[in-house]
């Protein structure tokens, strides 16, 4: 006998207002759906600075700092597994000494942009290389 109002009860609460229970479902997990699609997330990456474009005349022999810290912002359902990211400065304005170059970033992906690079600009020590005929004089 308790069995059974116990029963009668639980089949009262799961099946009284059912068709409301079902709709407040379909409408809570759309609305999550939505939620998640639109939610953008931080990424953090650490990059080291290639340069590229170095004249024929001068050797890079320092950069400072050799790595970059570059914040990207996308959709958090994006996987980030085949993402390539390249930092780098362009070497065709380099002179002889200290250089201050401003670091650019290439992505593999447009599901993703770039936040900010910390830091923005880097130092590069550029010195001509010696020829070995100008020695032998």
């Amino acid at each position: 006998m308790k069995v059974e109002k116990e029963l009668k009860k639980i089949r009262i609460i799961i099946f009284n207002n059912l068709p409301l229970k079902i709709l407040s479902f379909i409408v809570a997990f759309l609305l999550w759906m939505n939620v998640t699609a639109q939610t953008k997330s931080k990424i953090q990456v650490y990059s080291y600075v290639d340069v590229v474009d170095i004249p024929l005349d001068l050797e890079v022999k320092r950069i400072k700092p050799d790595k970059v810290k570059i914040t990207l912002e996308g959709k958090l359902s994006e996987r980030t597994d085949n993402l390539k990211i390249k930092a780098f400065v362009r070497g065709d304005k380099l002179k002889e000494g200290k250089n201050v170059i401003p670091v650019e970033i290439v992505l593999s992906s447009s599901k993703y942009r770039v936040i900010s690079v910390e830091p923005e600009n880097v130092i590069i020590y550029a010195y001509k290389i010696s020829n070995g005929n100008e020695e032998n004089k």
